[in-house]
């Protein structure tokens, strides 16, 4: 088993200066795809890495979406050989120390997708919280099931054949959609997902690139998207369902 971080990066050059000497100790090879930050943020975060040979940066030319980075930092480490990839947002608000936590419960499931289930202190702005929670309404209905603790969580650990497979069989966005809609759809094609609580911190200096107009539309379509498809899935996903209640 081999594993290796993701990075998916848009201008959080200050941010991700100062969580990455926290990757570095990890001691794990990492894939940092710049999405299009333009060529000063791309500049800097090509300085940052040219002493680190275990760091890859991929670049997108244009601006494609969290999502779209993910999936490409997927293929460069499928294309690498590892088996398996942690994501990390690079802003540093995921408790790095659980990335050793994460991986051991891996070794022991190795096919499942494993997430993290964040707590916040103080620092989370209220219409996040509740954000989570409509999103977890939907999800539940999607899935019929409550298997999705948390579906936008940025941390977390995907088996390569595994993940490979629901970009193969479903379309995924590629922007603030895709943390929850590769969930739901992990659950449709039967791969466990399983959840480890992790702290989340947002920083006072982040840089955020959440719209609130634009995304809330992007997680609304998502969501029409995921129950029309969950109505054409239902009989498959109900049999699924009994099969799990009676093992």
């Amino acid at each position: 088993m081999k594993y290796c971080l993701i990075i998916p990066h848009y201008k959080h050059e200050v941010l991700f200066e100062k969580f990455l000497p926290k990757l570095v100790r990890l001691n794990l090879p990492c894939i940092v795809v710049d999405d299009g930050s333009g060529e000063t943020g791309f500049e800097k975060i090509k300085q940052m890495l040219t002493s680190l040979p275990d760091f890859h940066l991929v670049r997108h030319q244009t601006n494609r979406g969290k999502g779209a980075s993910v999936i490409t930092g997927c293929y460069h480490a499928s294309a690498m050989g590892f088996s398996h990839v942690i994501q990390l947002d690079a802003d540093g608000q995921h408790d790095i120390e659980d990335v050793e936590k994460f991986i051991a419960y891996s070794k022991d499931h190795p096919s499942s997708f494993i997430s993290g289930q964040p707590y916040f202190d103080e620092t989370v702005p209220t219409v996040r919280k509740y954000g989570r929670r409509v999103s977890d309404f939907w999800t539940a209905l999607e899935t019929l099931s409550f298997k999705i603790k948390d579906g936008l969580c940025g941390f977390r650990l995907y088996p390569v054949k595994e993940i490979e497979r629901v970009f193969d069989n479903y379309y995924l966005g590629p922007r603030m959609d895709f943390d929850p809609e590769l969930l739901v759809k992990a659950t449709w094609a039967d791969i466990d997902v399983h959840f480890i609580p992790t702290k989340v911190i947002y920083h006072q200096d982040t840089v955020s690139h959440y719209h609130y107009l634009r995304d809330n539309l992007t997680q609304s379509r998502l969501h029409v998207r995921l129950m029309c498809g969950m109505i054409v899935r239902l009989p498959r996903i109900l049999f699924m369902r009994v099969k799990s209640w009676f093992g």
